[in-house]
């Protein structure tokens, strides 16, 4: 994969030479909506809940059998994915900063313009580019999102919502001998913790918007739905947002969606 080009002094809307960042494992290891800044008064703190590091940690912790069972998602480029510490936000902020969301591109200063494709996000995480367009239009629940609703419930009260849930479920004993609805929960659990991490992060702690649910309802079809252009849809309304922070001069600017996919595609 090619890195875009990066110029010594990336010019921006913010301040480079102040802007702070937060990792992830900062972020929560503070009550919700705190953080700090380091810099002049006014500076904005970057932060972002992606976490490559919390990915990474999970999947070395997860059996053979279980990587099996990520395989049969779709969503085995995953498991390839290796663990960093931190992003480096001040370039995805400059980044962000380049992307024209209206025709999905981001200008190269020099290099021209590159054009950000649902190919791109495939190559760069190895996840399905089925055909169906994933919504958030109501479905029935199979007895499969069912019952994973009922133990996320019993783990917290944000139930589908939390990140932890997943892993706990992920992390639970699950073998060849496990009961089909079990192995489905555990295929929901993983895909929900990827997204809330990697794929599309939103700025609240422990909490990722289950806005994909009818693509978790049917689990030997998880392959025939478009994960790649449902991940670039959250980078582009991830832009949208950081622009409209920016413009309104927050003092702390959270980057949802996967930022990381802007850096190394």
């Amino acid at each position: 994969m090619d890195s875009l080009f990066v110029p010594d002094q990336p010019p921006s809307v913010l301040n480079q030479e102040y802007v702070t960042e937060q990792s992830p494992d900062e972020l929560d290891s503070e009550p919700e909506g705190s953080g700090c800044s380091s810099g002049p008064p006014g500076s904005p703190l970057i932060t972002s809940r992606l976490s490559l590091l919390k990915l990474g940690a999970v999947i070395s912790k997860i059996t053979s059998f279980k990587k099996k069972l990520v395989r049969e998602t779709g969503f085995d480029g995953l498991l390839e994915i290796k663990s960093c510490q931190k992003i480096n936000l001040k370039y995805s902020s400059y980044l962000m900063d380049r992307i024209d969301a209206v025709n999905n591109i981001i200008n190269l200063e020099g290099q021209g313009t590159l054009e950000l494709t649902e190919k791109h996000v495939q190559a760069v995480f190895a996840i399905p580019l089925g055909e169906q367009t994933i919504t958030n239009e109501g479905v029935d629940p199979s007895e499969a999102c069912v019952e994973y609703t009922r133990v996320a419930a019993g783990f917290c009260e944000k139930g589908t919502h939390s990140l932890k849930a997943a892993e706990a479920y992920i992390l639970r004993d699950i073998t060849a001998d496990s009961r089909k609805i079990d192995i489905d929960c555990f295929k929901i659990a993983f895909v929900i913790f990827a997204i809330g991490h990697v794929l599309a992060p939103s700025a609240k702690h422990d909490y990722i918007a289950i806005d994909f649910w009818p693509a978790l309802t049917n689990i030997s079809k998880i392959k025939q739905w478009n994960w790649c252009q449902y991940v670039l849809r959250h980078v582009f309304q991830a832009v949208r947002k950081f622009k409209a922070d920016v413009a309104r001069r927050n003092p702390t600017i959270h980057i949802v969606g996967c930022n990381f996919f802007l850096q190394v595609q």
